[in-house]
């Protein structure tokens, strides 16, 4: 992956509108679960938010993650090869690979009717402990290691 100084204008508005969608997507979750319910007995549920903001988050994931490998990001902070920044890029790809999951397999339980709504719900809320983790760590890095790992997620270069 290629390595730059800084995100783009575009990166940083999809990383906030994508961590507030799926804030939402976590707090309208019920909602989700109450439109299955009328789905397995039969009938439609009609529009429900969380389905629309689980698809939208799909979508801008995968915005995200073409513009990651084609633009690339900048390094991790820390020297090259240390734990800090092995950390940093496993958490990364774990993020990824949840904002990727979650959805798909709500997409798999509310479109195929494949029983896998524990799992998107273990998912979601392993997402949230691991962004949970993510966010506290750029404070971390901010206010603590004053490195300016937040301000590169605030302002494009």
């Amino acid at each position: 992956m290629k390595t730059t100084t800084g995100y783009s204008g575009i990166q940083i508005s999809l990383h906030w509108l994508v961590a507030i969608l799926i804030v939402v997507a976590w707090f309208t979750g019920e909602g989700g679960k109450a439109a299955m319910k009328v789905v397995e007995k039969g009938g439609t549920a009609g529009f429900v938010p969380h389905v629309a903001i689980g698809l939208a988050i799909l979508a801008l994931v995968v915005t995200r993650l073409l513009l990651r490998l084609g633009r690339g990001t900048p390094a991790a902070p820390g020297e090259p090869g240390s734990l800090a920044v092995l950390a940093s890029d496993w958490g990364h790809r774990l993020i990824y690979l949840l904002m990727l999951a979650v959805p798909l397999g709500g997409l798999c339980t509310y479109f195929l009717g494949l029983d896998v709504g524990d799992l998107h719900e273990l998912g979601a809320n392993v997402l949230m402990v691991v962004i949970l983790g993510h966010a506290l760590m750029a404070l971390y890095h901010q206010y603590v290691l004053k490195d300016g790992v937040l301000s590169r997620m605030m302002r494009p270069e």
